[in-house]
């Protein structure tokens, strides 16, 4: 009877008559949305990014060495080898100054703590632009706190300490040495300062404090699975 004691019985839906989530499997919207996110390419543009910056510095650094020549900065302390004059006047250069100098003017020594210092510097962009990939990956398909992301994140942190540890190691007694080699040693300082130091500190303890972060939540998914 399609009624009994003045109440209806209605069919039952069943569980696969749910939309995007058959019975068994995965939501169907899942396929589509990760087909999407890796589509659009949305997930690599950070490590395009840095993969843009390791072309510009490979493409200067081989074009200063062709044309006999090597860019660096220095700290210009005093005005007497900062003095730079104009047809309307004159300027003083003052603080962290990017200047270019002859590699012929430079001893071997120097120039081979110089190359140190950039290869050091393009390495550490590579690096950081390959791992930064499986982060974004994992965010894009809504899945973040994942042992990949993790992993990817220590090996981003530990690289560019090390790299920037051995940029600023290089750069200070390359900058000196270039320093002595045009005799401006009492007039100018290391290419590196304080600030970027501690630019460097702010750098790597916030992708440690991400890095917990992921962990974090990795831990907590994995409760919430064995709950469920």
């Amino acid at each position: 009877m399609a009624q009994e004691n003045g109440q209806s019985e209605l069919p039952e839906e069943p569980d696969d008559a749910v939309i995007g989530k058959p019975k068994g499997g995965v939501k169907r919207g899942d396929g589509a949305a990760k087909r999407k996110a890796f589509g659009t390419g949305y997930e690599l543009w950070v490590g395009l990014a840095l993969g843009f910056y390791v072309i510009y510095a490979v493409t200067e650094l081989v074009t200063d060495l062709v044309h006999a020549k090597i860019r660096l900065p220095l700290e210009f302390e005093s005005d007497a080898v900062a003095t730079l004059g104009f047809p309307g006047g004159e300027a003083t250069l003052s603080g962290l100054t990017q200047i270019t100098v002859s590699t012929t003017d430079l001893a071997t020594a120097t120039m081979v703590l110089l190359l140190i210092a950039k290869i050091a510097l393009i390495l550490t962009f590579i690096v950081a632009a390959v791992a930064i990939v499986p982060v974004i990956r994992d965010i894009a398909k809504g899945d973040p706190f994942t042992s990949r992301s993790i992993m990817a994140l220590g090996v981003l942190e530990s690289f560019i300490a090390v790299g920037w540890l051995v940029y600023f190691a290089a750069m200070v007694l390359g900058s000196n040495m270039v320093s002595r080699d045009l005799d401006i040693a009492d007039e100018v300082g290391p290419g590196v300062t304080t600030v970027q130091a501690f630019v460097l500190l702010g750098v790597v303890g916030g992708i440690e404090l991400l890095r917990r972060c992921f962990t974090s939540g990795q831990r907590a998914s994995e409760e919430l699975e064995g709950l469920v």
